[in-house]
């Protein structure tokens, strides 16, 4: 009996209709702001935003003005909505990162260098919408917000003693952040190195330092 249930559930679902009209009109809405969103991304990575024009937006996707018009008022705020984007994006890539205080020393190595690695390869996956948020935005609004993330992380992982508790946060946060920032731009988005290589190269510079090892 449970076998023809399972049947019966089977059969009803292929002979249902696939979307109703008003679905139907609704993915052709997601697709054709995604197609703006997309050629956005292009004319904004490759001629900055004052140059970039709606006209050159709707020219790469294809569409007309008005329906530009449809899903954006202006071009600041397809700009605006491709910078919170990136905000957003990294920001919840920071925040997901826990590294518990019990773990033993390989693995909480292991921890910082995979929370490394997932930022950094955000940029690896989007490159030029990466670029924008990240680099074009002047106003510095992401590297502050993740400076300040990284800064209130590091302060709690130093009140579950995981960290030295002479070292101020801030000041931390600070100097990761600007050698992230150099990294990405000379050795990430150049491709001389991998998100997993340069990882791994960054949390060994700041778990070990720069002394030698005393020799045994």
């Amino acid at each position: 009996m449970g076998k023809r249930i399972v049947e019966i559930k089977e059969a009803i679902k292929i002979k249902a209709p696939s979307a109703t009209p008003p679905a139907r009109a609704r993915t052709r809405s997601k697709i054709a702001r995604a197609k703006l969103v997309d050629a956005a991304i292009e004319e904004f990575w490759l001629n900055g935003f004052h140059e970039t024009k709606v006209s050159d937006i709707v020219a790469r996707a294809g569409m007309s003005q008005p329906a530009f018009y449809m899903y954006f008022r202006s071009k600041d705020a397809i700009y605006s909505f491709l910078v919170k984007r990136v905000h957003d994006e990294l920001l919840s890539i920071v925040n997901a990162t826990v590294i518990p205080p019990d773990l033993s020393r390989q693995a909480m190595m292991d921890g910082v260098r995979a929370t490394i690695e997932a930022f950094l390869q955000y940029f690896v996956d989007n490159p030029h919408l990466s670029s924008i948020g990240y680099f074009q935005d002047t106003s510095g609004t992401i590297r502050d917000a993740v400076v300040s993330l990284v800064s209130r992380k590091v302060a709690f992982e130093q009140g579950t003693g995981l960290w030295r508790k002479d070292v101020d946060p801030l000041f931390f946060a600070e100097c990761y952040g600007g050698t992230i920032e150099r990294v990405i731009r000379g050795y990430l988005l150049t491709g001389k190195s991998t998100a997993a290589d340069l990882a791994r190269r960054v949390s060994e510079l700041y778990l070990h330092g720069m002394l030698r090892s005393e020799a045994k």
